[in-house]
């Protein structure tokens, strides 16, 4: 759901533009956050060794072009305005193609909303971005059963429903709902929609992955795990399913919502006698406001069951 945060590819703080525009009007910059971040950063690194080339690129590039979620040069091969907005005149939800597939919105957003959400979630499944799920050697599988955990617009599961076996969206937000259903409407017999928050704990508003293992089936399971910080209480309810020999698991969960995620979430894997590869590159999540040094976050880890 990191698009949600990013709101369009114009959620970055340009060093160049406000520099000129601070030589006008210097007291609305002065104190911005951004700016003061920034100037946090450019003071943390500028006199360090860096070792990591793709530390070393995101830090040259904030340093040159400012603030970003995603602080590398790849991100500009994205332009929200040519993404192309159609709309469903039955439902009235807008929607784009991708993949020759149709990837609808909800209802209240606008054609700018869908377009800088849409282009916002191409530079997020980059191959260069560290917040990718797939890569070339840690895909799905015809017999997978894909746990979409945090699946708002369902680009991921879009992506392979045509690949795996079948599909779980977890989503809680109710807007998206409508959404999901007329996104996967051709493939409606391999998905199963769940409204709920996805944790430790079943009640009213949550569920754990352990107690829907009767549901899933035959298979072996890929869990996709963003969930806007609370990937450790998902990975709480999910232990009997991630340690049980009935199933050959993988997963890909998102490390950057706090900041000691990667080290507790690998952690955590390990000790279920996880394989853990780190995605390459960095992610600068300025929306947290706990965010602190070393500032840059691994985005993600890629975990198979040991055999």
């Amino acid at each position: 759901m990191i698009f949600e945060k990013i709101a369009s590819l114009g959620d970055i703080f340009s060093y160049k533009r406000v520099k000129r525009r601070r030589k006008a009007e210097p007291h609305k910059f002065d104190e911005s956050p951004r700016w003061e971040l920034r100037k946090r950063i450019v003071q943390y690194y500028q006199n360090k060794k860096i070792e990591d080339k793709s530390l070393k690129d995101a830090f040259k590039y904030i340093r040159s072009e400012g603030m970003a979620v995603f602080p590398y040069y790849f991100r500009e091969n994205y332009n929200r305005r040519k993404v192309t907005v159609y709309q469903d005149e039955a439902s009235g939800m807008k929607y784009v193609k991708y993949k020759e597939k149709d990837l609808y919105f909800p209802v209240d957003m606008t054609d700018m909303d869908v377009q800088g959400a849409y282009a916002a979630l191409l530079v997020e499944q980059d191959r260069q971005s560290a917040h990718r799920y797939l890569t070339d050697t840690f895909d799905v599988n015809e017999d997978d059963i894909l746990l979409d955990v945090g699946a708002a617009e369902g680009i991921l599961s879009l992506d392979v429903v045509e690949k795996v076996k079948k599909i779980f969206l977890f989503e809680v937000e109710e807007r998206w709902i409508k959404a999901l259903n007329k996104t996967f409407e051709p493939w409606k017999d391999k998905i199963t929609i769940v409204n709920k928050y996805v944790s430790n704990v079943n009640d009213d508003n949550s569920i754990t992955l352990d107690s829907l293992i009767k549901s899933f089936g035959e298979g072996s399971i890929f869990l996709k795990l963003d969930v806007e910080g609370a990937e450790e209480k998902a990975l709480e309810g999910a232990k009997e399913l991630l340690t049980s020999g009935e199933y050959k698991c993988k997963a890909a969960i998102c490390t950057y919502h706090k900041q000691n995620d990667y080290e507790v979430l690998s952690k955590k894997m390990k000790d279920m006698s996880y394989e853990v590869e780190t995605s390459d590159g960095y992610m600068l999540f300025v929306h947290d406001p706990n965010l602190d040094e070393p500032y840059f976050r691994h985005a993600l880890i890629r975990c198979r069951k040991k055999d």
